[in-house]
This record gives structure tokens, C-alpha cells and sequence, in this order.
């Protein structure tokens, strides 16, 4: 998962430009750069975009009403930037040069080239505190994630599928 979340002034963005931006957005971890630029593919459907459109009377930036201002926050669970670096042998801050290169290249033209200003932030999330269909998911680089890449959904997986990843408990 990562899920970003955009809150926007009202009208900031038309229904085909969501729908683009959120294409490029995934294309961030599962298109055809992903595994060069932060050492791994995740399946499509992990990465959720949600627009929030506020209101103008409603968004505030130290306090006052603001209008060409666009917040967006960003939840990461299914890899860390630690994981990430040592897949690509490079360093934390290598790693996140690189990702915030690709979100920069993504959002200029929907933010920064329109006039909006932008606040940007990364949390990360345990991995083990994460369900989908209610289903543990599988562990990185198994074969089961890999399954689920391919697939582009959730389904159950066997213990051979899990490369013996003692994050994920078996029945």
C-alpha cells in the first residue's frame, strides 16, 4: 500500500486529470521505472489515490484561507526506504532522492506548473499492521506477492508461495 491522499481546492483538477494523475501516480511504483528507481514492482492495485476537494472556505494555511494550495500526504506499508536502499545497494537518502525525483516529475505539471504551492509528506506504516480482503499480505518478493502482481488482486496463497518469511504466520 501506499495510499495517497490529495486534498485540493475545490474544481482544482477535472475528472480525466484525477484519472491520469493517479495512473502516473501508480506508474511511481509498478510501472516499467519502478524496479530502477526504488528496487522493487509492487502490484497495481496496492497504490489508492483519494482527491479531496475542500472547499474555499474550509482550506487554511496558517490560518488563512488559501486556494492555490495543494496537501498531500502519502502512507507507505508494503516497503520501508531502509528495505528499498539495501535492495538497490545504495544509500536512505540515495533512495528517497530517487523517489522524490519521480513524485516531482509526476505532480509539476498538475501542481507546481499551475501556480498551486504543495506540502508533501511520507509516513510510514508497520507492515504487520496491514490487511487486504482480510489477508496478511504476502512478503516481499515471494511468489505469492508476485502472483498477486500478475493477477492485479488479492487471493488466497499456500506456505510455498511465502520464500519462508516468518512475518507472515500459516495456519
Amino acid at each position: 500500500m501506499p495510499l495517497w491522499q490529495l486534498f485540493t481546492p475545490k474544481n482544482a483538477f477535472t475528472s480525466e486529470e484525477k484519472s491520469d494523475l493517479a495512473q502516473r501516480i501508480s506508474d511511481i511504483y509498478s510501472g516499467p521505472r519502478a524496479k530502477g528507481t526504488l528496487g522493487f514492482e509492487l502490484p497495481r492495485f496496492y497504490t489508492t489515490v483519494v482527491f479531496h476537494e475542500i472547499d474555499a472556505d474550509s482550506f487554511f494555511v496558517g490560518g488563512k484561507s488559501h486556494q492555490k494550495f495543494v496537501q498531500v500526504e502519502v502512507v507507505h506499508i508494503a516497503r520501508t526506504n531502509e528495505g528499498a536502499a539495501a535492495l538497490m545497494g545504495i544509500s536512505v537518502e540515495e533512495i528517497l532522492a530517487n523517489y522524490f525525483g519521480s513524485v516531482s516529475e509526476v505532480l509539476k505539471p498538475y501542481i507546481e506548473d499551475r501556480g498551486y504551492e504543495v506540502e508533501f509528506h511520507i509516513e510510514t506504516a508497520p507492515f504487520e499492521t496491514w490487511k487486504i480482503d482480510g489477508m496478511t499480505p504476502p512478503p516481499p518478493e515471494s511468489a505469492a506477492e508476485r502472483r498477486w502482481f500478475e493477477e492485479n488482486r488479492s487471493s488466497p496463497y499456500d506456505a510455498k508461495e511465502l520464500n519462508n518469511d516468518p512475518r507472515v504466520a500459516t495456519a
